[in-house]
């Protein structure tokens, strides 16, 4: 019986982790628009063990947009001093396709995982996007760039 105990703890400790991983994610309504008055904003992020979730929402009517998949320009989230890459995305195109967007159009992004104590993070677009931050008048394309979004 003495042996068994010690079994059963490491079985329920083993249980009751997995059960927080199995936790649903966890979402958060908010309202951030993009710089440079592109007509986008960040409506929500979807927190999971496996990947950060970003929901971008149109403000008007967009035509001939993409996201690099990959390469200098792939997106990611800055946040603590570290980039969290782009993982996938649904209602997007992949450079070089593009796509046009009705107004009020939701895309989806996936990230790696940010830390749950991440309260602070940036979404960037690539190089591009860190380019046009220093000199927006560098750039021929319009990057979007979400920073300094505030998080519960």
């Amino acid at each position: 019986m003495t042996r068994l105990i010690p079994r059963i703890v490491r079985t329920a400790a083993a249980i009751a982790a997995l059960m927080l991983l199995a936790v649903p994610a966890g979402a958060q309504s908010l309202f951030h628009r993009a710089e440079n008055q592109v007509q986008v904003a960040l409506v929500k992020v979807v927190r999971t063990a496996n990947y950060t979730e970003v929901h971008l929402q149109t403000l008007a009517a967009l035509k001939s947009v993409c996201w690099y998949a990959s390469g200098e320009n792939s997106p990611y989230l800055l946040a603590e001093g570290r980039r969290f890459r782009y993982l996938s995305g649904d209602n997007i195109a992949a450079c070089p396709a593009q796509q046009d967007y009705a107004n009020q159009a939701v895309m989806v992004l996936r990230f790696q995982p940010l830390a749950a104590q991440t309260r602070t993070f940036s979404l960037v677009e690539g190089q591009g996007g860190e380019n046009q931050m220093v000199d927006p008048a560098s750039t021929k394309s319009r990057f979007w760039n979400f920073l300094r979004v505030k998080l519960d």
